[in-house]
């Protein structure tokens, strides 16, 4: 029995307390695709330690941007693969809108114009989640997932430590008061 689960993407997954994937505890992605054949997104709390400059100058690029900005880390699977989500008209191609100026890019090509006139948003993702035919509506269905609207300000204001609580609050539940109960997968 197929479980149908109607998504829209851009839509925000805030992962439940019991969730027992180790790859997603308390994390928020950001869902970029959702079709039959599957879905994809990146998790957008993750950040890892490696900063933008030093990521860049591993492509043979120079990032002229903050020298304090990091890479997250977008999900378990190609951990080697960058994805861009920013608010630039001119990132090169392979670049497409995601909701109104928030666009994201997944080329080489434009991490290199990117990191050139980096615009004042921008996240820089490794890695993705990705999920199976049938897979996530299967996961949302058993509770393991909260659906709720993307909104840019979390995704670029909201601090990293924060940003699964605020989503929560903003969804109008409070956090402390979701029940640690068994797990979900």
């Amino acid at each position: 029995m197929s479980t149908q689960v109607e998504l829209k993407a851009p839509v925000f997954l805030v992962a439940v307390p019991q969730l027992a994937d180790t790859n997603f505890n308390r994390s928020v992605i950001l869902l970029l695709d959702y079709k039959e054949d599957g879905a994809m997104g990146v998790v957008i709390n993750r950040a890892t330690e490696l900063g933008l400059e030093e990521f860049c100058s591993s492509q043979e690029m120079r990032f002229q941007g903050n020298p304090d900005g990091f890479v997250y880390s977008g999900g378990p699977v190609q951990q080697d693969r960058a994805f861009l989500i920013h608010h630039s008209d001119h990132a090169g191609p392979e670049t497409e809108a995601i909701s109104g100026k928030t666009r994201l890019s997944y080329s080489l090509e434009s991490l290199r114009i990117v990191s050139e006139s980096p615009p004042e948003r921008l996240r820089v993702f490794l890695g993705y989640a990705g999920w199976g035919p049938g897979q996530l509506a299967a996961e949302i269905t058993s509770g393991a997932w909260l659906v709720t609207d993307f909104k840019d300000h979390i995704l670029f204001e909201t601090s990293v430590d924060s940003v699964w609580e605020v989503c929560l609050k903003e969804m109008g539940i409070e956090p402390m008061q979701l029940i640690h109960s068994g797990e979900v997968h």
